[in-house]
């Protein structure tokens, strides 16, 4: 279900929330949940919404149809109505989106509508639906669900070997953490070899080891290592990363299953960056399906449902990268200047 603030006379776009559609069962509290949630982030990019879109969209089943897709959501388009009505929002038009076909809940002319449904896209035009659902980040029938697919864990026997892996990790990096400075030393490992495995991807490679991938994983529970791991948000290594990010989650393997947030969580940071608000919202919301606590996805997930802008976190990310490397270079640049220190030294003597 997807709910479009709109404001003002012109009825601009204002927030935007999108959620699965639940069971049954949990239609009232969901429609109340996303009515709220709707008002709140409009109300903190800039004021309530003066009204709302609702758009329900589901697939048919192997041997249904749009219009009975219809016919079954009619309740939650009710439901959702009225929960925006008591939050003070009328509801502009409610529809569902099924097959490629849509219906709408709010007219009541029974001579008005189709009852086979309307084509989303006529052929030579872009329909409003159409644009409205795009604006949404509603794409081509089946992309959702082949989006979800691609971030699946793997499977066996890939999973079990992985979990071998992540289990000889474990005590390594446990030592590495006691020793004096350790906590950064293995930040700063984990940085080198998120470089690496950018680099690697970028040469053409499509995995990485499964000990090289449990490291990474664990390294990336730190929120310094992973916030240096954003910093790869430019094109063209932007993608590289992407693909590294989707690996990377997929190999979470049970019981590291909620390590698996701070992967996608760099996933929909780096889409939100590049504009694919619709992979944004899936990575961010497989990343709080995987740990519900997990404060960089819940804070990215607001901000992309509030339509708001990365420009300053990307900034500030590309300052503090270019800050880490003169600093690098500082120090790569002392042992040179030490020995030629000790050398003019010793010529004087």
């Amino acid at each position: 279900m997807v709910a479009l603030g709109l404001q003002g006379p012109t009825r601009r776009q204002g927030g935007t929330v999108r959620i699965d559609i639940p069971a049954p069962a949990h239609w009232p509290d969901a429609a109340e949940e996303v009515a709220q949630f709707l008002v709140a982030l409009s109300e903190h990019r800039d004021r309530s919404p003066d009204a709302a879109i609702l758009y329900l969209c589901r697939d048919p089943g192997p041997d249904g149809d749009g219009r009975a897709v219809a016919e079954e959501l009619r309740p939650l388009a009710a439901q959702l109505t009225t929960a925006f009505a008591a939050a003070g929002v009328p509801v502009h038009e409610a529809l569902c989106v099924s097959g490629g076909r849509w219906w709408s809940f709010s007219c009541l002319d029974p001579g008005c509508c189709d009852p086979g449904g309307t084509p989303v896209d006529r052929p030579g035009s872009t329909s409003t639906v159409a644009a409205a659902a795009a604006y949404a980040g509603i794409q081509l029938r089946g992309s959702l669900k082949e989006l979800q697919r691609e971030l699946e864990p793997v499977g066996a026997p890939t999973a079990e070997s992985q979990l071998r892996a992540f289990e000889e990790a474990v005590p390594a990096l446990v030592e590495e953490l006691q020793r004096s400075g350790g906590r950064e030393a293995v930040r700063e490992r984990t940085t080198e070899l998120v470089d690496a495995a950018v680099a690697r991807f970028r040469a053409g490679a499509g995995e990485l080891p499964e000990a090289e991938a449990a490291r990474l994983i664990l390294g990336l529970q730190d929120r310094l290592a992973r916030d240096r791991a954003a910093e790869w948000l430019d094109p063209p290594d932007v993608e590289h990363a992407q693909r590294l990010w989707r690996f990377l989650a997929r190999r979470c393997a049970v019981p590291f299953d909620s390590h698996a947030a701070a992967p996608l969580s760099l996933l929909g940071w780096t889409a939100w960056v590049t504009g694919d608000q619709v992979t944004a919202r899936i990575a961010l919301g497989r990343a709080l399906v995987a740990d519900p606590e997990y404060a960089f996805a819940r804070l990215l997930h607001e901000a992309v449902n509030c339509g708001a802008e990365p420009r300053s976190l990307c900034a500030t990310l590309r300052a503090e990268r270019r800050a880490r490397q003169r600093r690098r270079q500082r120090q790569a640049r002392r042992p040179v200047e030490r020995r030629r220190v000790l050398r003019g030294q010793r010529a004087r003597v």
